[in-house]
């Protein structure tokens, strides 16, 4: 009797100390009988292989759940698509990931996480700010509250992959790109050798086409970002493509047209900008990488996993008996900017692009769900999901560790500064920006008559009611 009634007073406090736990600190586990579970799992972007391995390791230390990963989906199109049809019909998977942008169209379609769970400044804590302005936001289900709408993984930036042999014989000055973008102009001019038919027997960099740059629309829209522009008013009633105004060294500009002018200079071969064309790359397969692995380009824009691309790509080409770039000669360099970090008092700017992790408002087992992502997102998972994608983390805890990485570290470095830039209808406004720009870039447009077509289109796929964009956002002072 004395035994039976010690071991149910251990398991009492055994169980009270777990529940306990904080998520954002450590894997809260428990191990005991349970319901049966079945939670399912909608990803896109990463390989089946790349997360089951947690899963595997959630399903072990919690007897009666199992986890249904769906990956197979052929492109965002798609992959939204079904998420919307199936959650408006009253189904859908329990848990979902989707890319930072499309929070403010889908909002409705989350259940946030319960406040039992976690505080908001405790994930301010963990998480990198972009998270906090992106993923902690009011809702009018819970009227005065904010609450949080998911966990990223990771959060990545654009930076600069270069040919470290072309930069040390053109540019020996400084062997590497130029921090600032009037500098690394110049760079691409140097870098850029005329002769062939197509114009480049050498390009300077990629840029000024959205048709055969992998990245080029995000480019563009780091431009945006950097010359303080935005897609719509502050009610996002209305689009502000032709309308916003912002005051730069010390002149008022039109961000959007400045950014589409100087972006598609790199690619008009009436500007002095020019070192890249339609024939620089194929629109098809791996467009400016494999170029780029072919010593084609002296550099381009990446995320994180293009190293692994491009080194995918010599492989091949070496097979072929291509010359090609080899690893050691592959260097990255952080984003350029328009002013002088050392000196300026602005602020840095990169696009944040990242996926988060969250729950279905149709789920049955929305805390099960919500469990199993914070669980995801503790500092042990990130450090897994990092050692097998490199994507940088969106941990502050992990950041000075992965900054000091000697071939991804600029990407960790860059998290700090990243911000999203509000899309709603990402999928469509991607096209109609990619229309605008390609016109300007073949000669077809002028940029302000580019911008305003553009304008107009994207006006018309805002709800009338507007819609809330990034924050910080801020508790409601209540009135004494």
């Amino acid at each position: 009797m004395k035994k039976t009634l010690s071991l149910f007073l251990l398991l009492s406090l055994f169980v009270g100390l777990t529940s306990g736990c904080s998520f954002f600190l450590k894997d809260n586990s428990g191990k005991g009988k349970a319901a049966k579970i079945l939670l399912t799992y909608y990803r896109f972007g990463d390989d089946a292989e790349v997360i089951k391995p947690l899963l595997d390791s959630y399903e072990s230390a919690h007897p009666g759940t199992t986890i249904q990963l769906v990956t197979k989906f052929p492109n965002y199109q798609v992959y939204e698509d079904t998420l919307i049809n199936e959650i408006a019909e009253g189904n859908g998977p329990d848990l979902f990931s989707v890319p930072n942008t499309w929070i403010y169209k889908h909002q409705k379609k989350i259940e946030p996480m319960p406040d039992t769970m976690g505080t908001v400044d405790q994930y301010r804590q963990n998480f990198v700010a972009t998270a906090d302005r992106d993923l902690v936001r009011p809702d009018s289900r819970y009227p005065g509250l904010l609450k949080i709408f998911g966990i990223p993984l990771f959060v990545d930036t654009l930076a600069v992959y270069y040919n470290k042999l072309q930069y040390e014989d053109r540019i020996p000055n400084s062997g590497r790109p130029a921090t600032l973008w009037n500098n690394f102009v110049a760079d691409g001019i140097a870098l850029a050798k005329t002769g062939t038919e197509s114009g480049f027997e050498v390009s300077g960099t990629a840029l000024g086409r959205v048709d055969n740059i992998s990245h080029g629309l995000d480019v563009f829209y780091n431009l945006v970002l950097q010359y303080g522009g935005s897609f719509y008013n502050q009610q996002g009633t209305d689009a502000a493509l032709k309308t916003l105004m912002v005051k730069k060294d010390d002149q008022q500009i039109y961000p959007f047209s400045q950014a589409l002018n100087f972006f598609a200079g790199f690619a008009r071969s009436d500007s002095p900008n020019y070192v890249w064309n339609a024939a620089s790359a194929s629109p098809f397969d791996s467009q400016e990488l494999l170029a780029f692995s072919r010593s084609q380009v002296s550099s381009v824009f990446g995320y994180s996993d293009a190293y692994q691309r491009i080194i995918s790509l010599s492989g091949s080409s070496v097979k072929q008996g291509m010359k090609t770039i080899g690893a050691k000669d592959i260097g990255i360099a952080p984003l350029p900017q328009f002013q002088d970090p050392s000196v300026s008092t602005s602020k840095r700017d990169a696009l944040a692009h990242y996926m988060f992790e969250t729950v279905s408002r149709n789920s049955k087992y929305q805390k099960q769900a919500w469990e199993l992502l914070l669980f995801l997102g503790n500092k042990k998972n990130q450090e897994y999901y990092n050692s097998k994608t490199h994507k940088p983390t969106s941990r502050r805890d992990l950041l000075e560790v992965q900054s000091k990485d000697p071939i991804y570290g600029v990407f960790a470095q860059q998290v700090g500064f990243a911000s999203s830039l509000p899309l709603y209808d990402e999928v469509r406004v991607n096209e109609i920006i990619s229309r605008m720009i390609q016109a300007v870039s073949d000669g077809s447009s002028v940029p302000k008559d580019a911008v305003e077509s553009a304008d107009a289109q994207i006006g018309v796929l805002l709800p009338k009611t507007g819609f809330v964009g990034p924050g910080p956002h801020l508790l409601p002072q209540v009135k004494k």
